[in-house]
C-alpha cells in the first residue's frame, strides 16, 4: 500500500503514444489499432485490453494531466487515490478527476471532471512525479462525493497504511468550511478506522454499523493456558468470532516458503484451536455481504447460541 511506484507510472507512460501523423491518424480510424484517450494521445490497443480498469484510469489520468494547459491543476477524487495506492471499490471510473483553484469553471464532460474549489497548498503533494491532492484531502473529498460505503473503503485502507492520521483528515475538514458534502465527509472519518486490512473487513464494518452490530476489529485470541491461538477479524460479545474470507487471504498469509495449501490447512489448524476453547466461529464472503439479511441472521443466531453456552476458555485482547 502507498504511492504508485515511479516505475509503474514509467511504465504507463511508454505506452502513450503522442502526436501521430495524419496518414496514421486515418489508418487507426479503419484498423482502431490505436484507443484514442484524449486529442493527439493514444495507448495501443493490444495492450489496453489487458490492463485492468484502475490501470486503465491511471492511463487516461496521465493523458488527462500531461495534456493539460494550467500548471494549478491537480489529479483528485478518485484519480488521485489510484495514484497513492489506495483500493477503489465500487467507485465509476469513467471520469478523470482534476481540481485546481476558483470560483468558476467546474465542468463534467465524458472522461473528465472538473472541479473548481479551495484548494491549499498543503492539500497539494507529489507522487511518483505527479501533483495529486494529499492523501488526506482525497480521502475527504472521496467521502463528499461517494456513497459511504464506498468512501469507508478508500479511508480505512489510507488510515491503515499510515497515509494519513485522523488529525490530518479533521484539519482538511476544517480547511473546507461548508463545502458540498462535508457533513457527510464527517461522518466517514469519524467511522473510519486503521485496523480494517481489507475492503472485505470495511464493507463488513458498514454492514455490521448499519444493523446495530459492533465488533471489536483485529484482536488476539488467547486460550486458558495463556498460549496465543490467533488473531481473528471480528469479535462479536459473547463467545462469538467473525472472519472474512476474500479471494485473496490466503495468498496474504503466505509465510516464506509455503505453499497456498500450506496456509488453508494452518488456517484450519486455527480455527479448531478457536472452536476447542469454546469460539463460535462465523465466516462469510463476498457473496455473502450481496445477502446481508442472511448474514445478520447467521450473527444473530450464532450469538443467541453463544449466550447459552459457558463462555469460552481464555482471553481476548485488542491490538496487535
Amino acid at each position: 500500500m502507498g504511492c504508485v511506484t515511479y516505475e509503474r507510472i514509467t511504465k504507463h507512460r511508454r505506452l502513450l503514444v503522442n502526436r501521430i501523423n495524419p496518414s496514421r491518424r486515418k489508418r487507426n480510424c479503419r484498423t482502431r489499432e490505436l484507443v484514442r484517450l484524449r486529442p493527439d494521445c493514444y495507448v495501443p490497443r493490444r495492450e489496453w485490453e489487458k490492463l485492468r480498469a484502475e490501470d486503465r484510469h491511471i492511463l487516461r489520468a496521465l493523458a488527462v494531466y500531461e495534456g493539460q494547459e494550467r500548471t494549478d491543476a491537480v489529479l483528485s477524487h478518485v484519480s488521485a487515490a489510484l495514484i497513492h495506492g489506495l483500493p477503489v471499490w465500487d467507485i465509476p471510473l469513467d471520469q478523470v478527476h482534476i481540481t485546481r483553484c476558483g470560483v468558476t469553471g467546474a465542468r463534467s464532460e465524458r472522461t473528465r471532471r472538473v472541479h473548481v474549489t479551495t484548494l491549499a497548498v498543503r492539500h497539494v503533494t507529489t507522487c511518483a512525479g505527479i501533483r495529486v491532492t494529499s492523501a488526506a484531502r482525497t480521502v475527504v473529498d472521496i467521502a463528499r462525493t461517494v456513497p459511504f460505503e464506498q468512501a469507508i473503503v478508500v479511508g480505512d485502507a489510507a488510515m491503515r497504511s499510515g497515509l494519513v492520521t485522523r488529525d490530518a483528515l479533521h484539519e482538511v475538514l476544517s480547511d473546507l468550511g461548508g463545502a458540498h458534502g462535508i457533513g457527510e465527509a464527517r461522518k466517514a472519518v469519524k467511522f473510519l478506522s486503521e485496523r480494517s486490512e481489507s475492503v472485505g473487513e470495511s464493507r463488513s464494518r458498514v454492514l455490521f454499523h448499519a444493523f446495530g452490530l459492533h465488533p471489536q476489529s483485529q484482536v488476539r485470541i488467547i486460550d486458558g493456558s495463556g498460549r496465543f491461538i490467533g488473531r481473528v477479524d471480528f469479535l462479536f460479545a459473547p463467545g462469538v468470532i467473525g472472519e472474512f474470507d476474500g479471494l485473496s487471504k490466503y495468498g496474504a498469509l503466505l509465510r516464506p516458503g509455503e505453499s497456498a495449501s500450506d496456509a488453508v490447512v494452518r488456517e484450519k489448524l486455527r480455527e479448531d484451536a478457536l472452536r476447542e476453547a469454546g469460539w463460535i466461529v462465523i465466516r462469510w464472503t463476498w457473496a455473502d455481504l450481496r445477502e446481508p439479511e442472511r448474514l445478520i441472521a447467521r450473527i444473530l443466531e450464532a450469538l443467541d447460541r453463544a449466550a447459552k453456552l459457558p463462555p469460552p476458555r481464555g482471553i481476548s485482547m485488542v491490538g496487535d
